[in-house]
């Protein structure tokens, strides 16, 4: 799927008309990103990209090519992550406006900082080392 319709389709969740960037609520997520993979970048550079299967399971490729499988959950209205070997659940909001599509990572009640913007999406597997892991 490119890009340009993935932004349609999430443009269409948060409804036409709307000003500035809107929560992605975790059911629009799990319809948007659910059988396909998308990518993401942090001030412009290639951060990473993510794998989204039913059952709400995820596998994320860093830019090293290292894979983790993980699963994601909603929680006090963020959607939030929890790797295997990971150091417990990352939570992030999801913002969206039609033409744009963000995630921002939340610590402690507050934003950290970490901004990623999704830069592509499609439905190839990720290319991931091992057995069981990706393509």
């Amino acid at each position: 799927m490119r890009l340009t319709a993935l932004l349609a389709g999430l443009g269409l969740l948060l409804g036409s008309g709307a000003a500035g960037a809107e929560a992605v609520a975790p059911e629009q997520f799990e319809a948007m990103s659910e059988g396909r993979t998308l990518y993401f970048t942090r001030d412009g550079q290639s951060f990473g990209a993510e794998q989204y299967f039913p059952g709400r399971r995820a596998l994320w490729r860093y830019e090293d090519g290292a894979c983790a499988w993980g699963r994601w959950f909603p929680r006090d209205g963020l959607i939030c992550f929890d790797y295997e070997g990971g150091d417990g659940a990352q939570c992030w909001t999801f913002e969206g406006d039609g033409t744009s599509f963000s995630a921002a990572l939340i610590d402690e009640g507050g934003p950290t900082g970490l901004l990623l913007r999704m830069s592509g999406a499609d439905t190839r597997p990720l290319d991931c080392p091992g057995p069981g892991v990706g393509s």
